[in-house]
């Protein structure tokens, strides 16, 4: 009798089963979702731009342009996935991948459409600049583990100086004229005048930059114990 009241007793109460736990996207899938998107933008753009070359000497031009233009953000590409990967400043990081995707995207635009605008090649600019400096903070990021008050001293030194460095320059672009020599950047103008009170304090907080990019990694690399 006990053994048939307990059967009934597991018939009359329902098995619940663990449901799975619903998965939200992390900001490792944003940053993989935005880079996605951009290199479809930039491979689709690009492959029409090929095709639609006036010869095959232009078509190889521009393939190698393009081409040129995505291995050049790759090395932002690369760290910022990292360090998402690592959850190391992931907000740099998302901010990183967006600059990098549209400035390859808006290069290979320029490419295709023959686009010619200083308003445009500010913004190629502004976002190679983003991309750039996003790489010297990423790639420091993930070369430098700071051991000691020095190490963490120099890397929050070469931090602060590619912001500052990266500020500059926006603002060097911002406020560049139509007269102003004309560099190009992937291949697209970006008007930067040499006249300009930023020019030397740029050059100034890069050459600080680079002493202490390399400083922070070198002090990084000791770990000292304690008496």
């Amino acid at each position: 009798m006990a053994g048939e009241q307990a059967a009934v007793t597991d018939i009359e109460q329902p098995q619940t089963e663990s449901q799975p736990e619903p998965q939200t996207l992390t900001r490792l899938d944003f940053g993989m979702l935005i880079v996605l998107v951009a290199m479809a933008i930039a491979g689709v753009v690009g492959l029409i731009a090929v095709l639609d070359a006036e010869s095959d000497i232009g078509a190889v031009g521009i393939g190698l342009g393009v081409a040129w233009s995505i291995f050049l953000s790759g090395g932002t590409i690369a760290c910022a996935l990292a360090c998402l990967a690592r959850g190391r400043l992931e907000a740099l990081s998302l901010g990183a991948l967006v600059a990098a995707g549209l400035a390859v995207d808006l290069v290979v635009l320029a490419i295709w459409l023959d686009i010619d605008s200083e308003a445009y090649g500010k913004l190629v600019g502004i976002a190679f600049v983003g991309a750039l400096f996003g790489l010297v903070v990423l790639g420091l990021s993930l070369a430098c583990r700071p051991r000691d008050s020095l190490a963490q001293y120099l890397y929050l030194g070469a931090v602060g100086a590619s912001l500052l460095g990266a500020v500059i320059a926006w603002l060097l672009i911002l406020t560049t004229g139509d007269d102003d020599f004309a560099p190009t950047v992937f291949g697209d103008p970006v008007p930067v005048d040499f006249g300009s009170d930023l020019i030397r304090p740029l050059a100034a907080v890069l050459v600080v930059l680079a002493a202490l990019w390399f400083a922070a990694l070198a002090a990084s690399r000791v770990e000292r114990t304690a008496n």
